[in-house]
């Protein structure tokens, strides 16, 4: 199979914990809601989105220099990946500790070299959800279907219900009312069962 490499933008990113912990990931995306939710089910609450910044570029290569070229300014702060992460999710060597603050610089001194930042990686994630209602609603109805036809397993209604809980949690308008029905009705199942 030939394969073509992707081309258009790209982002470095600087991805913190949230909590306590001063830990963050850095790396690199063409999508950040695609690549987040890889490393946590609930990387909505897992992460301070708020404070995760996107350093965009107009190819990957030339994200791919930066990112190396943060890393290396970071290196005395490696640290390994949280116990929380999915180890299948990759990326378990860009994990640094105690290093938010001269991260968040290298970001800014690259937005003064004419770089565009997203100080805040919330404003394109709340787009980017947004958009995604239509089909994530679509979604939730064909569960609601294949849970009539005995055809939802456990996993698959956890997973919609963190889809749903980072849709809600991005204030984007998917059917909350359909799911929590579903919910109900997956509950009442499962105790019958149990009896």
């Amino acid at each position: 199979m030939i394969t073509t490499p992707y081309r258009g933008r790209a982002f470095v990113y600087i991805l913190p914990l949230a909590g306590p912990e001063d830990l963050l990931k850095v790396g690199l995306t063409h999508d950040p809601l695609a690549r987040w939710p890889a490393f946590h089910s609930r990387w909505f609450e897992e992460f301070d989105i708020d404070r995760a910044m996107l350093l965009e570029t107009e190819s990957r290569k030339d994200a791919q220099m930066l990112e190396t070229r943060l890393r290396r300014e970071l290196v005395e702060f490696n640290c390994p990946a949280p116990l929380t992460i999915r180890v299948q999710a990759g990326g378990q060597r860009e994990w640094h500790r105690g290093a938010y603050e001269l991260a968040r610089r290298f970001v800014f001194d690259r937005e003064l070299e004419g770089y565009f930042v997203r100080s805040s990686a919330r404003e394109l994630l709340t787009e980017s959800m947004h958009e995604m209602a239509g089909s994530t609603n679509a979604l939730l109805h064909q569960a609601v279907s294949d849970f009539q036809a005995g055809q939802l397993s456990a996993s698959q209604m956890a997973a919609l219900g963190n889809l749903v809980d980072a849709h809600r949690a991005f204030g984007s308008d998917v059917s909350r009312e359909g799911f929590d029905a579903l919910q109900v009705e997956w509950r009442l199942r499962a105790s019958a069962h149990e009896r």
